[in-house]
């Protein structure tokens, strides 16, 4: 054949760049290992090493034994380089392939990581009007991505393959577990497959998607297995980046289908939390709950959305709860199974808790709540109340049994409907900080009383049981009964003004004196005082326990309208003054003033049953302080003073029925002092 000598020259310069090039690419980079290790070290901003660097004839680049820091290593790295790329002196290649790379991201809780930062310094963005890469793909053999995500914890990836587009990468994987721990709660998935998009240089995570997953949750020693789960995020709208997980939960054998949401505001960095289901158990919330509360049987239905803006925090729910318990003392001696729907939104900033359109529907009950409160000093806020117009008798059915107690057996007619509005600020001076407005839309009528709590034997003879387990028949024409048209006025004054105020003017409860308990509460940061009023605490000791708990105050309330609604107001202060306890094992104001003064009720000065009325809120404490000094104690000295002042104020005694008082003795029977009685 005959070749022209310009043929000639073409083809043995084809030859010399077809096995020249290459083989003097893999020479020169042989010569240069170290270099390319030091030049890799500085772009990644941490230490990296390579074992060795070949190239053959047919352009691929093979780079065996690379690590850059802990973050990435792989047994071997190759570049297929296409005969047109060394041609045109671009070396680009068109595939890689990477052997058993193993790489440990770990994730902060921005979203940043340490292999985002790598992939911004070595990926460049493409400038506008340049060619595309002409990488197709990047192959990974038997990879394992392994990323310590903060807060969450474990994610590994088997199978890695990553496909290079226009935006980035799309990363392909086989298997996908992720494993995460947070304080009691522990966290297991794993799906079959999962894609996701990777945009370069930023190493933003697009659209995810991973599917056919099983699982499990678990909280403390509370556990529940997950299946049919999927996890995605379709669609990027630029503003928030929403993950969205489907799973079914299992419930005893069925299957409850359960959604949760996590959107994140791409500019705020705001987190928002949504999840919705259909009968989703509750069980393995269990541990989180408060002592008592018990969620075996417990389910919800509806939707509930978490939010964080910036330092505050935002909650709204919409749904149902059925078959919780709650079983602590102080709420009730028995379960009570709890249900019933929730609407409404909370809000927690640093400096102010708000509520709003609040609902609570539970059997007949339904209850709405509107408020704020402002946190820090002084502390001020608004709450309003509301119980919509329902059956009175519905109401009562309302209540669980452990609540109702001693109402079982009272039957109701009529409709009943309240509100209350209640005001704080602790601005203003003490007395004017805290008021409460009440108003009651009550039709009530009592058909049948209930056997265990009938008011109505109060006004004769009956049995007394005793806070020290003792009992006695009381009432008119019993031994030490004393009447109250017997006794001085000074006698049920002193009580009235220590006790309750306003005992002549309420209906058995009084606003006024509530708000003035809670702004003292409120003031000296712990529960310094309560706001029954005498009504409230002759139902107390002729009926109820001396429990603090919930199902006693309701049955209190109840049971104090009746009283007010069947007794005069005659009728009550004579029952209370009778069987008050007014120190160890002594009950009534005849007992009382036979032990600490050895005479008659009908003799008793304006100072001694001051005295007397001191003892009803601590009779057991101040007993023992009284016998300690031998005599009046300062504290006691002074909470006798103020019942005087308080009798002064209410125009019960005159200014100098005052003076006189404050300056009488108070001389002690010596049994009362005895340590031993």
């Amino acid at each position: 054949m005959f070749f022209s000598p310009r043929s000639r020259r073409i083809y043995v310069a084809t030859a010399l760049l077809a096995i020249g090039v290459p083989t003097s690419t893999a020479w020169w980079i042989g010569r240069k290992t170290d270099a390319l290790a030091a030049h890799l070290a500085t772009r990644a901003a941490m230490p990296s090493t390579i074992g060795s660097v070949d190239a053959d004839l047919t352009g691929t680049i093979r780079i065996d034994d690379v690590a850059i820091g802990d973050l990435v290593r792989a047994d071997s790295i190759e570049a297929s380089v296409a005969m047109s790329s060394i041609l045109a002196s671009t070396a680009s290649a068109d595939e890689i392939r990477v052997a058993a790379p193993q790489i440990n991201v770990h994730v902060e809780a921005d979203g940043d990581s340490d292999l985002a930062r790598l992939a911004r310094r070595f990926v460049r963005p493409r400038k506008p009007g340049a060619a595309p890469s002409k990488l197709r793909r990047i192959v990974v053999d038997s990879g394992r991505l392994t990323a310590q995500i903060a807060g969450v914890g474990e994610l590994s990836a088997e199978g890695v393959e990553l496909l290079p587009d226009a935006g980035g990468v799309r990363v392909v994987t086989g298997e996908v577990h992720l494993r995460g721990a947070n304080g009691p709660m522990h966290v297991e998935l794993g799906f079959s497959r999962s894609a996701a998009e990777l945009a370069l240089p930023g190493a933003h995570v697009g659209r995810v998607l991973a599917v056919a997953g099983t699982g499990s949750l678990a909280i403390g020693d509370r556990r529940v297995a997950l299946h049919d789960v999927a996890a995605g995020r379709l669609q990027i709208d630029g503003a928030s980046r929403a993950l969205e997980l489907r799973a079914t939960l299992d419930d005893a054998g069925a299957r409850r289908p359960v959604s949760v949401s996590l959107q994140l505001a791409s500019a705020t960095r705001e987190l928002a939390v949504a999840i919705e289901g259909d009968r989703v158990p509750l069980d393995v919330l269990g541990a989180l709950g408060p002592i008592g509360v018990e969620l075996a049987h417990a389910h919800a239905t509806g939707a509930l959305v978490a939010r964080r803006r910036g330092d505050t925090f935002e909650l709204a729910v919409d749904g149902t709860l059925t078959g919780a318990t709650i079983d602590h003392p102080a709420i009730a001696p028995g379960p009570i199974v709890l249900g019933g729907q929730l609407r409404g939104a909370l809000s927690i900033a640093p400096d102010a808790i708000v509520v709003r359109d609040a609902t609570l529907v539970t059997g007949a009950a339904h209850v709405t709540a509107n408020g704020w409160l402002r946190r820090g000093a002084p502390i001020s806020g608004q709450l309003d109340v509301g119980l919509e117009r329902a059956s009175c008798a519905a109401l009562l059915d309302t209540l669980p049994p452990a609540l109702r107690g001693n109402l079982d057996g009272m039957t109701l007619a009529g409709e009943l409907s309240a509100h209350a509005h209640l005001t704080i600020d602790l601005a203003a001076p003490t007395g004017d900080g805290v008021a409460l407005a009440t108003t009651f839309a009550n039709s009530c009528k009592v058909t049948d009383e209930p056997p265990g709590a009938d008011v109505t034997t109060l006004a004769g003879v009956a049995d007394q049981a005793y806070p020290d387990g003792t009992h006695a028949r009381v009432g008119r024409g019993t031994p030490g009964w004393e009447t109250l048209d017997a006794l001085p006025a000074r006698v049920s004054n002193a009580f009235v003004a220590a006790e309750d105020g306003r005992f002549r003017e309420h209906r058995g409860f009084d606003a006024t004196q509530i708000a003035r308990s809670f702004e003292i509460d409120l003031r000296e940061h712990r529960l310094a005082r309560g706001g029954s009023t005498i009504s409230q605490q002759l139902v107390k000791n002729a009926f109820l326990s001396q429990r603090r708990s919930a199902d006693r105050k309701i049955q209190e309330a109840v049971l104090t309208w009746r009283l007010e609604s069947r007794l005069s107001k005659a009728q009550i202060l004579e029952r209370y003054l009778n069987i008050i306890e007014l120190g160890p094992h002594v009950y009534g104001i005849g007992a009382a003033a036979a032990h600490w003064f050895a005479v008659p009720a009908k003799s008793l000065t304006t100072r001694q049953v001051a005295f007397l009325a001191a003892l009803t809120s601590e009779p057991t404490s101040m007993t023992r302080r009284v016998r300690k000094a031998g005599g009046l104690d300062p504290d006691t000295a002074a909470r006798i003073d103020t019942i005087l002042r308080a009798m002064k104020r209410d125009g019960m005694i005159t200014a100098s029925e005052l003076d006189d008082a404050k300056a009488s003795p108070l001389r002690f029977a010596a049994t009362a002092l005895d340590p031993e009685k």
